[in-house]
């Protein structure tokens, strides 16, 4: 029997013949795709080249937020290494505010914006979502933009401004801008 190819999301049989794993989730009583990858009807098996990242509780993730809401923020997070990871199943986590900073952040918005450029770290894991904190020094945003004009905002002794006088707040890692070249 050929096998066929399939995409993540992708319909792949009922919850009585596959079985949810590493390469399928289930969505009720069906399970579906998390891979790109081969279905091989015979063996009722998902087989794939490709994995989605597989993150654990203490590591330090870089990401780009991608949605933020008045109580959390929602990062798309870079791959871990090169090589085998699916590009078409990015792994998303999740900051909560209290997570934001070690003292009390009233907003996410004070901490971060959409657009930036994150260095955070797993708490926990939950379902396909990672719990990430920013609250030590070493983590924060590290690359960030002007939400009015889009110009890369720099560290100044008056908070971070762009180029066109704009000033926001963010929480910042200690080496905001310093930090290199990203190498994933």
């Amino acid at each position: 029997m050929d096998k066929k190819i399939i995409l993540p999301g992708e319909y792949v049989g009922p919850g009585e013949v596959y079985e949810e794993g590493s390469k399928a989730y289930s969505k009720g009583d069906d399970i579906y795709s998390a891979v790109t990858g081969e279905l091989d009807e015979e063996n009722a098996t998902v087989h794939s080249r490709t994995e989605k990242p597989a993150l654990k509780q203490g590591d330090v993730v870089y990401g780009s937020i991608i949605m933020v809401m008045e109580s959390f923020a929602i990062v798309e997070i870079f791959p871990l290494k090169k090589g085998n990871v699916c590009p078409t199943a990015p792994e998303e986590g999740k900051i909560p505010v209290r997570a934001m900073s070690k003292g009390f952040t009233p907003s996410v918005r004070d901490a971060v914006r959409v657009g930036d450029i994150i260095r955070a770290k797993v708490v926990r894991i939950e379902g396909e979502k990672a719990e990430l904190t920013l609250a030590e020094p070493e983590l924060g945003v590290i690359k960030a933009f002007c939400s009015q004009c889009r110009l890369p905002l720099e560290k100044t002794p008056k908070g971070l401004t762009c180029a066109n006088g704009h000033r926001e707040k963010r929480e910042i890692a200690n080496d905001y801008r310093d930090y290199g070249r990203l190498d994933f």
